[in-house]
């Protein structure tokens, strides 16, 4: 018999040119929340941040929903990244699953900007934030890019978005 469960859906689009939404929710057996940050990409920069609680365990845990605007003027897609959002989503007056939220969040920048930035900037962003990080990223960023799969898919879509607006 299962006591626990935890699902985490998390989407990005685009909502004006350079600027990005990420949605992000948590479902578990005792909570439900959802997140919301706001990104110029040209920046790399939150914009604007909102979560709410609709399931939570204490009634107090929803006095920390607001944290999120903390979030506003986060450089993302940067040096020291998690422990920033650690810093003001967390401890003593945080909350361990919304931050646990947010990182994914701020994480799924990186995938969501990669059709709206050229790809070989995107790759330059990535390999400055990502070095190190795991196997691959490990790699100098000409090995990387050269074992990659064809980043024509993501010039090609690259190219479309750049001429709707």
């Amino acid at each position: 018999m299962k006591l626990f469960n935890r699902s985490k859906f998390i989407s990005g689009k685009e909502i004006e040119r350079f600027i990005v939404k990420i949605e992000a929710e948590l479902i578990d057996t005792v909570h439900e929340m959802d997140l919301s940050i706001t990104i110029d990409v040209r920046k790399m920069e939150i914009i604007d941040a909102h979560s709410s609680m609709l399931r939570v365990p204490y009634a107090h845990c929803h006095e920390v929903a607001d944290l999120a605007k903390k979030l506003i003027g986060l450089k993302v897609i940067s040096g020291g990244q998690a422990k920033n959002v650690s810093k003001l989503m967390g401890g003593r007056c945080g909350c361990l699953v919304l931050e646990e939220l947010a990182q994914d969040a701020v994480r799924a920048v990186s995938q969501t900007s990669a059709t709206i930035i050229p790809p070989e900037q995107h790759e330059q962003i990535i390999h400055k934030f990502s070095d190190g990080t795991c196997y691959t990223h490990c790699m100098p960023i000409k090995e990387k890019t050269e074992a990659a799969y064809p980043r024509s898919y993501h010039k090609d879509i690259y190219e479309k978005l750049k001429t709707r607006f």
